[in-house]
């Protein structure tokens, strides 16, 4: 039994100005020592999972070496840790960690550790494991929601004298029904005009989205999967013609959990996955 949610339309001297620049330029990035929260820029979030393995996600300002800690709700004395990447500008700070000392059927919870030191978060961080069809545990129901037009005011490059987002939240009313995933349908991200020429442009509006902080708590403790549409592909009404499609994809998979992107060696957002009894075609 799925339950789906719809919810849609979210909108001197030398050397004395030599230590003032090296003092200004580390005012730009947290400094070594920096309490790890500062280094956080979203997430973390839970993308896909699958009866043996699932995906965290976490997006850092500057170079970072992340990982995450996790363990059985209904034992919380033995834990587990995830390997450790570097997050690099390179992939816009972002890392993909799977979690996989897991079983069906189990919910975990878990922390995320930015440079050895916990990042601790305002609310829960979990994720679940499905259990598969036919499993001897038997198919529970779950819970779906869905979304898409997400909008985020952005004043230093919105023209229009009357913003197009608002009302974030509705985010916590979609956590608050506590969904198992959400597939987000598309116009996830509203580039601007412009932005999509360029991987700098398309990159800084996936960062901006994201950071929303009436977003995160969603995002930590509910499995997101997603597609996209023309607006977080690239001009309104755009097609395959669009010549920077592969900037707009590269984004799509820095910044989204799929289990894959693309069928028989095309490239895209396009995939399947199954949760319990059922299988979603991603389109």
């Amino acid at each position: 039994m799925v339950q789906s949610t719809g919810l849609a339309h979210f909108g001197r001297k030398r050397s004395i100005a030599v230590a003032l620049i090296l003092l200004l330029a580390a005012g730009c990035r947290p400094s070594s020592d920096a309490a790890p929260a500062e280094y956080l820029q979203s997430g973390p979030m839970v993308g896909y999972a699958s009866p043996r393995e699932a995906l965290l996600w976490v997006q850092t300002n500057s170079p970072a070496d992340v990982h995450f800690i996790y363990y059985d709700t209904a034992a919380p004395d033995r834990r587990y840790a995830t390997a450790t990447l570097r997050t690099s500008k390179d992939s816009e700070y972002t890392a993909k960690i799977i979690a996989d000392s897991v079983f069906p059927a189990h919910r975990y919870a878990y922390e995320l550790y930015v440079n050895g030191r916990h990042v601790e978060r305002p609310y829960p961080l979990r994720f679940q494991i499905p259990s598969p069809a036919g499993s001897v545990s038997g198919t529970p129901s779950f819970r779906l929601a869905i979304g898409s037009c997400n909008d985020f005011n952005d004043p230093k490059f919105d023209g229009q004298s009357e913003p197009y987002g608002g009302d974030y939240e509705i985010f916590e009313q979609i956590r608050a029904r506590r969904p198992d995933l959400m597939i987000w349908l598309g116009d996830n991200v509203y580039l601007r005009q412009g932005e999509w020429n360029s991987r700098e442009g398309v990159l800084y509006r996936y960062t901006h989205t994201r950071s929303l902080p009436e977003l995160q708590a969603l995002l930590g403790s509910v499995h997101h999967y997603a597609i996209w549409d023309d607006r977080d592909f690239g001009p309104g009404d755009s097609d395959g013609s669009w010549w920077n499609k592969e900037t707009s994809l590269e984004a799509f998979k820095l910044f989204w959990g799929n289990p894959c992107f693309g069928l028989d060696g095309r490239p895209g957002t396009t995939c399947s996955f199954t949760w319990a009894d059922v299988e979603f075609f991603l389109l």
